[in-house]
């Protein structure tokens, strides 16, 4: 912990227990998401987003981690990013070509939301036979692999189809012989002897095709995208009408951020094949992480006339349709995921929470008991389902999901933090105190547990402490319109006029349209003598009311 991960832009030192940079938000060296991606380095930073590396130390393995830098973004925006990393975990979750980068979970720690990558074979599936011939980010129509040779006793699993032409070619050449070499290394995981072996095949020649595409693979997971792109575009030189390079060469550039330059890939992968159902659907995630949804959707409509058995483009449909909004629909395209592989957890997760947001929180309660039988130890599922009992006023039965979800995973800041609303709601509120300082203890930036800790402590007339904690979200949110009026009263409380009129001058600045504010800086101005200010902010707070409660007539 310390110094800020960012040095050039940042460079701030914290105390020495922070997990999160108190200037720009951003988790330090040493900390841990969620209990499990602990935080090594600092990658890159480009247009509001830190590339991070990590470990996950539940599966033990190095990660990427993609971060909205909180500093300066909008709870809009971390919407939006949150559901782009949902589509996109969707849309990864039936890959099944070790090749592939995938984007395995998302969520929000702290004051940060972000995405989790990784690549090469998933925890518990065995090595599978065969060459890495494509990196792709949508899975689709499976098939049996042929086997090849090997010393070892390897299980034959299905993998991604491949076109023959890409087969490797059987013959007893000392390229073929490194390229199986390779091969048989990638799918053990062995990334850097695979490289030695592509790289010796192509030695000896240099116009193999499988191991240009290979190698760039394998670059992929060594994390070294720019040397991966110059694989593809060697392997491209030598065969350039394949779809599926091409659609290796788009997740390549995906890897660099240069969004347009891979929807051409994209492109030229589908001018090689209308019909390569893999570019369609890959291109439509691309563009559902570019926050264009509606061509993200025309996209997932041509991959599903193609192979409209595929419930992952069916669920990354109904994330993107939620994302517009368009509820009803999204609910539609999850059913049709779900009649496709009704075992899968997230997808009666992804339900219910469309019904939460449709109003129906009875029927959503529903899907995540469904949900959390499926998968039991899924803490997400738990904390969606004490949500749906929370917005149910079922507060004591929240409690013991809330409770269940902390079991699972003592580290999830959400849970103590909704645990403490329900506990506030029961009047309970020292043991309300008592979670919100949990929630903080792991998220000393969650803004609305500071909020709503000092909210509690004003309403137990315990003024200064909370002072203490609106000051604190502030210092995180310095636009948090609420935070500056309960600041105001909390001072009025006081006695402290003078600075409870700028608290207020602050709120009514920022939400101009917010009539409880401009009532109460009325108080405060009456109360310092300044009567005629006080007719005046009393009177526009009044013309807001009538204002909200008269909506403009249709022309």
């Amino acid at each position: 912990m310390g110094k800020c991960l960012d040095i050039e832009q940042c460079g701030y030192e914290n105390r020495e227990k922070a997990r999160f940079c108190a200037r720009c938000g951003i988790p330090l060296a040493g900390a841990f998401l969620q209990g499990r991606y602990e935080i090594r380095a600092l990658d890159q930073k480009e247009r509001g987003i830190v590339t991070l590396r990590a470990v996950d130390h539940h599966e033990g393995m190095l990660v990427t981690v993609r971060v909205l830098i909180p500093r300066g973004a909008k709870q809009h925006k971390k919407v939006e990013f949150l559901q782009d990393a949902e589509l996109a975990v969707s849309l990864s979750s039936r890959i099944h070509d070790p090749a592939s980068i995938r984007v395995t979970d998302y969520g929000q720690d702290g004051p940060v939301v972000f995405l989790i990558k990784t690549k090469g074979v998933e925890s518990g599936e065995a090595p599978r036979p065969g060459r890495p011939n494509i990196v792709t980010r949508v899975g689709s129509q499976v098939i049996t692999p042929t086997e090849v040779a090997d010393d070892e006793d390897t299980p034959t699993q299905a993998r991604i189809a491949v076109l023959p032409g890409l087969r490797l070619a059987q013959k007893p050449t000392n390229p073929q012989n490194w390229l199986i070499k390779g091969n048989q290394a990638y799918e053990r995981g062995n990334y850097q002897k695979a490289l030695g072996a592509y790289e010796r095949a192509l030695e000896i020649d240099a116009s193999e095709i499988n191991a240009w595409s290979g190698k760039g693979a394998t670059l992929l997971h060594l994390q070294r995208a720019e040397e991966a792109l110059a694989a593809f575009d060697q392997a491209l030189k030598l065969r350039e009408d394949d779809p599926e390079l091409w659609t290796s060469h788009a997740n390549a550039l995906h890897e660099l951020r240069r969004y347009e330059e891979a929807m051409q890939s994209y492109d030229r992968a589908l001018q090689c094949n209308p019909r390569y159902v893999y570019a369609w659907s890959g291109r439509g995630m691309a563009l559902a992480e570019q926050n264009r949804p509606e061509d993200a959707m025309k996209a997932f409509d041509q991959a599903l006339v193609l192979d409209p058995n595929q419930s992952t483009i069916w669920q990354a449909m109904s994330d993107t349709l939620y994302s517009l909004k368009h509820y009803d629909q999204a609910l539609i395209s999850i059913d049709r995921a779900l009649q496709l592989n009704e075992q899968q957890a997230d997808m009666w997760d992804i339900k219910g929470n469309i019904l939460r947001r449709m109003g129906k929180p009875e029927e959503a309660l529903a899907m995540h008991e469904r949900a959390v039988l499926l998968a039991p130890d899924n803490t997400i599922a738990w904390f969606d389902k004490a949500n749906d009992l929370r917005e149910l006023k079922r507060f004591s039965e929240a409690l013991i999901d809330y409770d269940h979800a902390l079991s699972l995973d003592p580290t999830m800041a959400s849970s103590w933090y909704n645990r403490g609303n329900v506990l506030a709601a029961l009047h309970m509120y020292e043991e309300a105190l008592e979670s919100y300082d949990h929630a903080l203890e792991y998220d000393d930036g969650l803004t609305s547990a500071w909020y709503n800790k000092g909210s509690l402590l004003h309403e137990m007339n315990r003024h200064e402490e909370a002072l203490v904690a609106l000051d604190r979200a502030l210092a995180v949110d310095m636009h948090n319109i609420a935070a500056w009026n309960n600041r105001g009263l909390a001072l009025f409380a006081l006695g402290r006029l003078d600075e409870a009129l700028v608290a207020l001058e602050q709120a009514t600045a920022f939400a101009p349209e917010e009539p409880d504010a401009w009532y109460n800086k009325a108080v405060v101005l009456e109360k310092l003598g300044r009567e005629q200010e006080a007719r005046s902010s009393q009177e526009w707070a009044r013309s807001l009311e009538s204002e909200a409660e008269s909506p403009s007539e249709s022309v």
